[in-house]
């Protein structure tokens, strides 16, 4: 029996840790993120970014500690300041993607642009998913229709 493939929308720290939970599972996680890195709201760039819901500011400092907002899996190192600058939990989140493996599993510059149950669905729950991937080398976005037997949606 093959394993079962899940669609998980977004990559900030909700889809990263769906996606080792689904790996811990013995899933086949698949993860798409419409912008060009991972690290949903804390990922913190000076360029407008089309679509952009919420997003962390250049001097944005957490009023939680890092010991509160850590993965219980993965502390934050101990020379990190206790109340962290944005940068530093997009770092943290990268850190953890890459301690963990998850990287490959995410699908960048990739937009979900319609989740509908399959044609199947009332025999086996399954859904389709549509997305639309940039190309770096072509001006023409891609769009892709996959099945999937779950979805979850991690987009904040």
């Amino acid at each position: 029996m093959s394993r079962k493939k899940v669609a998980i929308i977004g990559a900030g720290a909700a889809g990263l840790t769906a996606i080792k939970a689904c790996l811990e599972e013995g899933l086949e996680p698949v993860c798409f993120e419409r912008h060009d890195d991972i690290g949903g709201m804390w990922y913190y760039t000076d360029d407008i970014r089309p679509g952009q819901g919420a997003a962390c500011y250049r001097s944005v400092v957490t009023n939680t500690s890092k010991e509160m907002v850590c993965f219980s899996d993965f502390p934050f190192p101990k020379d990190d300041p206790v109340y962290l600058p944005g940068k530093t939990v997009q770092r943290y989140l990268r850190d953890y993607a890459m301690n963990f493996g998850l990287l490959p599993y995410i699908h960048l510059k990739t937009k979900v642009v319609n989740v509908a149950p399959a044609g199947s669905y009332a025999e086996d729950g399954r859904w389709t998913v549509q997305t639309v991937t940039e190309s770096p080398t072509d001006s023409v976005p891609s769009t892709q229709i996959d099945v999937f037997d779950a979805v979850i949606v991690c987009n904040g």
